[in-house]
């Protein structure tokens, strides 16, 4: 049981040297990515479902540095009664440079920053640009508890354009805030 113990205590910290990194992203919107214009009828509806997920990669470098690139998932629906339901599934792909605060230690402080390119799936309604752009910033710590690298974290989107707005009283936000965990290896 020593030895075994002992082995396990050798590769997690090879592990943790590696200069690669990936996992799973999970995560909640603080705001939602599509609201009702002033003016829609009492009966329309809008919403975003509360989960953000999808797998993440980076690249550590030197000095603290990392590159971190994601694809992460979220749907929202609409519904205007006896006219129009919309369910659409939205595509984010974000690429930032990470700066760790903290060299050393199992807790690490960091802050994030980049651009991310967004892709709108699923049925339609009016898109004027189905694939969008923005940047996006960031702030969490990466705990390191074995092999395992739990990463939680804010995160703020602003795109430059609305993905669509339409004759049915609804459009995009443009800005977005949310909170991921990040699980990797």
């Amino acid at each position: 049981m020593k030895k075994l113990f002992g082995l396990f205590l050798i590769l997690s910290t090879i592990a943790l040297a590696q200069p690669f990194s990936a996992g799973i992203k999970v995560g909640a919107p603080f705001t939602d990515a599509i609201s009702l214009l002033p003016g829609a009828p009492p009966d329309d509806n809008a919403g975003t479902n509360h989960y953000i997920i999808g797998p993440y990669g980076e690249v550590r470098l030197p000095g603290g540095f990392s590159v971190e690139v994601d694809a992460l998932y979220r749907s929202f629906n609409y519904s205007s009664p006896g006219q129009v339901t919309v369910n659409k599934g939205n595509w984010e792909f974000p690429v930032m440079a990470k700066y760790k605060l903290l060299k050393k230690g199992p807790v690490k402080p960091y802050i994030e920053g980049g651009l991310v390119l967004s892709h709108l799936t699923g049925s339609d309604l009016n898109i004027t640009h189905a694939s969008n752009y923005g940047v996006t910033l960031g702030a969490g710590i990466e705990i390191h508890a074995f092999v395992l690298r739990i990463s939680p974290e804010v995160r703020y989107d602003g795109f430059f354009f609305h993905d669509f707005s339409s004759n049915t009283f609804v459009q995009s936000n443009r800005n977005q805030a949310m909170v991921l965990v990040g699980i990797g290896f």
